[in-house]
């Protein structure tokens, strides 16, 4: 857990606090304060009592100390309202004050009986020479950031929070928020009062209010009820759907130049999964190629991007062939990206069972760097750092998994009656497979390693056709869902719509690009270098 903020020390309380005595003005042998019980009018030398004087001099005001004395308690609440600096300082709740301490000493607003005839001027006790007096107003915030293994409990009592306390946050929290949920990065906002009495011992702050977002589209809230316990609230924060064009050409990498364009990674990540059953992104993109995506967003009620939506529509322009994929839900509520045909973009098999790798060896016959000789690889290997993740590249069953002769580490799915795929050279396995578990494509089934005969970190990678190995990336995969009948017709509806918001789209854009900047007004600011 890191602590941003944490006020432990009453040095940190804001300048009112210097309102509340010294532990020698509260002292009994303090003649200051026993003149001010008495009712003793004798001029008090306390530094505090000359300062008061000094501003009220400064002001006008020293004509009569009564008067300037009785706002102290009229102006006391507000003043006490200053919020310690912090990281995420937001409006707080007023912390609860017990009925004890809702009417203030009458010291501060008005004369003891039998001081009526208090001298004027400097001679008035100064407000700080008073009895102790509470100041809950007053409030420190700090900021806590969830890291790995942490819970809501443990936050709050590590931040200070006492149990009882932290337990009823959580408790009125729970009907809106699964503590649970919480993830790392997530940041809490605590409020805490300002200790009610001065005391010598640790200070002891009370949570006054907990906030966190745990999602761009709500804010959750848990405040200190004046009966002592706590109630929590959402706030929903107002999004609103626009529909986004963004089109660019590929100088050296897809991921590069579609986020260097704008485009959020959350879809860009989802083109690069619907369009990897067709193409290689290790050899089919060259420098010139193009892509147009359509997507949907969240933006805040500030126009910004909130929260990334679905890719709509994505297009690529690979060596002048052309790739499109529309998303599209089918009759029975399944959601899947479709060629114009209508045909599942989504094939039995991933042709690329790990994320980010580079091949560094393809199928065929080659020089083994190990064994010296010409011998025949029957698979692809992708170049990636150990522990990188594999997928499965199919739903299948697992035939075969542990160590097998110059393999090291290896795992074996079969797919159907006539495809089967291997992974080998593997670091480690997920936990819980073993031989007849069921996978499904995209399922992380290892991680990348250099077991075996293997001169570095990489998957070996083989497609098997009844039994035999297979150039992975020649040969002719079974597609997914073909779209017929009533599912087709739908489709084809969906398809003109999809091509007629794209180009109301690109005509938007270009209107905008066209449109002239507006006029700098120089009438309110001739300086500016566009009006010299």
């Amino acid at each position: 857990m890191t602590l941003l903020l944490r006020a432990t020390s009453p040095d940190l309380l804001p300048a009112v606090d210097a309102a509340v005595p010294s532990s020698d003005s509260a002292s009994p042998a303090n003649p200051s304060s026993e003149s001010a019980a008495t009712g003793d009018t004798t001029t008090s030398d306390a530094p505090a009592a000359a300062e008061t004087t000094e501003v009220a001099a400064k002001t006008g005001d020293s004509t009569d100390t009564t008067d300037a004395a009785a706002p102290v308690s009229d102006e006391a609440a507000p003043a006490a309202e200053v919020v310690t600096p912090g990281p995420s300082v937001a409006a707080l709740p007023t912390p609860r004050v017990s009925d004890s301490d809702e009417t203030p000493p009458a010291s501060l607003s008005e004369p003891a009986p039998g001081d009526e005839n208090q001298p004027s001027g400097g001679d008035a006790p100064a407000a700080s020479d008073a009895a102790p007096t509470a100041n809950p107003s007053a409030a420190i915030a700090q900021t806590v950031e969830v890291q790995r293994g942490d819970t809501l409990m443990t936050i709050l009592v590590n931040a200070g929070v006492s149990h009882d306390d932290a337990y009823g946050a959580v408790d009125a929290l729970k009907d809106l928020f699964a503590p649970r949920d919480l993830r790392p990065g997530q940041e809490i906002a605590l409020t805490f009062s300002a200790p009610e009495k001065q005391h010598q011992g640790p200070i002891d702050f009370q949570l006054v209010s907990l906030s966190l977002q745990p999602s761009v589209e709500r804010d959750l809230q848990v405040t200190r009820a004046f009966d002592g316990g706590f109630q929590a609230f959402a706030i929903d924060r107002p999004l609103t759907h626009r529909n986004v064009a963004i089109q660019g050409e590929i100088q050296s990498s897809l991921f590069g130049a579609a986020e260097s364009a704008g485009v959020p990674v959350a879809v860009i990540t989802a083109a690069i999964k619907a369009f990897s059953y067709d193409v290689d992104f290790q050899r089919d993109i060259q420098p010139g190629d193009k892509f147009e995506f359509v997507f949907d967003q969240l933006d805040d009620e500030d126009g910004n991007l909130a929260k990334p939506g679905d890719l709509l529509y994505a297009s690529l322009t690979l060596s002048g062939k052309v790739y499109e994929i529309y998303r599209y839900e089918m009759s029975e509520g399944f959601v899947d990206y479709f060629n114009p045909k209508g045909e599942s973009v989504r094939k039995a098999l991933l042709r690329t069972p790990v994320d980010g790798a580079r091949i560094t060896s393809g199928y065929g016959m080659r020089n083994h760097p190990l064994l010296g000789y010409s011998k025949m690889h029957k698979g692809i290997d992708f170049g990636a750092p150990t522990g990188t993740p594999i997928f499965a590249a199919g739903d299948g069953v697992i035939t075969r998994i542990g160590p097998f002769s110059s393999y090291g580490n290896y795992i074996q799915i079969k797919h159907n009656a006539t495809y089967a795929t291997a992974y080998a050279h593997i670091s480690r396995f997920a936990k819980g497979l073993h031989v007849g578990s069921r996978v499904h494509q995209g399922d992380v089934i290892a991680y990348v390693g250099a077991t075996g005969r293997a001169t570095g970190p990489h998957l070996h990678f083989e497609v098997l056709v009844n039994g035999s190995q297979v150039n992975p990336t020649s040969v002719k995969l079974p597609s997914g869902t073909k779209l017929a009948g009533a599912d087709l017709k739908k489709f084809k509806a969906a398809m003109t719509d999809m091509i007629a918001l794209k180009e109301q789209l690109e005509a938007e854009q270009v209107q905008t690009a066209a449109a002239p900047a507006p006029s700098q007004d120089c009438g309110s600011d001739p300086d500016t270098a566009d009006c010299q």
